[in-house]
């Protein structure tokens, strides 16, 4: 298969703008090419599965309600232009709803949102021209944990997983699993975590369950019965992402978590998770083999602080781009063979025009 001419990078984050980058690998260049002032902290981006010139923006702000906006983007400027916007939930005294998360679910005819303060998930269909919105429900979340970022339900992300929306709750150490009945979605089971570990993003496939806990700076494996079997879920294993040579874990947090199989042919498929403000040097990428078990195979220092965003780019999920959402700006990883070392950096981008990266979503051009 031919390699990509260069791919459209979509940066979301802190600021007010949503900025596009040109990712060109034939000359390792990552450069800018504008800015869409769309919302105050639109931190998560997605594009729909039938057309990726539709894009999907998660609203974070604070002193309002969540938001989804529903933008076009032109591909040739980068340019994007809003079309449509929905309420997630509502407010949470003056913290706002704080959308972290949205997901294109059932085939790209619905989406999936979570929001972190108020602690709720929200599913909306969407129109036919998939820029419109339909009715929403949002689906209110109850508890709380031990530590002090869980003083209440804090949804952090929701993934479609065969028909269930799975919803990590960062608050109350549940993962939620939600299905429907008709038209109407309920919470149909949860999954539980060790108090004040903070599940915040997750991978479901083939029966089983990945969680990437926040607050314990781990990776967890369990199963995943298929509801209404009767079957409990179980921790099957359990890994510190925290990097070798980092004694002082104190004020780091996990954030990211992908899946991706092997660059190498007959080789384990892959985990990559992103620490965050590791006192030591700089961020890393811990990378886990998955078969014939959970197994961490390697550290990738990345020269980013606070990675909350990465996310993989091309068909074939051959790069990866991550953001120092406190330093370090924006970096683009080819995904390479372990002899090689899993992930080697091939563009940067750091000029200061971006506040506070946090979220990517990419297409071809």
């Amino acid at each position: 298969m031919a390699a990509a001419a260069a791919f459209l990078i979509l940066v979301g984050g802190y600021g007010n703008a949503i900025t596009s980058l040109k990712f060109t690998p034939s000359t390792s260049s990552l450069t800018y090419m504008t800015q869409t002032n769309v919302a105050q902290m639109t931190t998560w981006l997605s594009t729909h599965p039938a057309n990726s010139s539709i894009v999907y923006a998660a609203q974070e702000a604070w002193y309002t309600t969540g938001n989804i906006f529903s933008l076009i983007l032109n591909p040739t400027t980068g340019a994007l232009t809003t079309k449509s916007s929905i309420s997630t939930g509502p407010m949470v005294s003056n913290y706002g709803g704080g959308c972290v998360h949205v997901t294109p679910i059932n085939g790209g005819t619905a989406l999936a949102a979570a929001n972190f303060n108020s602690g709720s998930a929200f599913v909306v269909p969407l129109n036919s021209d998939r820029l419109t919105f339909g009715s929403g429900q949002v689906l209110q979340f109850t508890g709380s944990g031990p530590m002090q970022n869980q003083k209440s339900a804090h949804a952090h992300q929701a993934i479609e997983y065969g028909n269930e929306v799975i919803v990590a709750d960062l608050g109350s150490d549940f993962v939620r699993r939600l299905t429907k009945n008709g038209n109407t979605w309920y919470e149909a089971a949860k999954i539980q975590f060790p108090a004040g570990s903070g599940p915040r993003h997750m991978v479901a496939m083939n029966n089983t369950l990945y969680t990437l806990h926040q607050n314990y700076n781990a990776l967890s494996q369990s199963t995943l019965p298929a509801l209404g079997s009767g079957g409990i879920s179980q921790v099957v294993a359990n890994f510190t992402i925290v990097p070798p040579g980092t004694s002082n874990t104190s004020g780091m947090s996990a954030a990211e978590l992908l899946w991706a199989p092997s660059v190498t042919c007959g080789a384990s498929p892959l985990l990559y998770a992103s620490n965050r403000d590791d006192p030591s040097q700089n961020d890393a990428i811990a990378i886990f083999e998955t078969t014939p078990a959970l197994k961490p195979v390697a550290h990738v220092r990345t020269g980013l602080k606070h990675v909350r965003g990465m996310e993989f780019v091309g068909a074939n999920k051959e790069y990866i781009v991550a953001g120092g959402m406190s330093g370090g700006g924006i970096k683009v990883f080819k995904r390479v063979s372990a002899a090689e070392g899993y992930l080697t950096q091939v563009a940067a981008f750091n000029s200061g025009q971006i506040v506070q990266p946090t979220g990517f979503t990419w297409i071809k051009v």
